[in-house]
């Protein structure tokens, strides 16, 4: 039996969080996916709960409260989240922004799509290039 592949999405957007979830399902039926609404929550759940160790975490770069880049930041500084695969999620695809998230430790970066079928295909191929254990 396959294992679950524990996937947080760190987006304050409901609508992003539900086109994530349904392409996520439809890419791989044994991701579970995690929300948290912006960077804060997400710090509170890691702080609340040391047993939550996602093993991916796409992170939205716009977030009120606290953007993308900061949130990687805080993660990158947590010792049992420091190895966990990180990549930044938006419309945005800005260079600049794109290098500075890298510069921060993100893995990579993803566009938002609002065709499922696109999304889909570039969960996939994130998911097939990263060993889980």
């Amino acid at each position: 039996m396959l294992e679950e592949i524990s996937i947080l999405l760190i987006d304050d957007d409901p609508d992003d969080q539900e086109i994530f979830s349904f392409a996520l399902q439809e890419a791989n039926a044994h991701a579970v996916c995690t929300f948290a609404n912006d960077g804060l929550q997400a710090l509170e759940k890691f702080q609340s709960d040391d047993d939550f160790t996602p093993q991916l975490i796409f992170v939205d770069v716009n977030m009120p409260r606290m953007n993308g880049a900061e949130c990687l930041a805080e993660i990158k500084k947590m010792d049992r989240l420091r190895h966990i695969p990180v990549f930044m999620y938006s419309t945005s695809a800005e260079p600049e922004i794109i290098k500075e998230c890298i510069d921060l430790g993100a893995t990579g970066f993803i566009q938002k799509y609002t065709d499922t079928d696109l999304l889909e295909k570039a969960l996939l191929k994130i998911m097939t290039s990263i060993h889980f254990s």
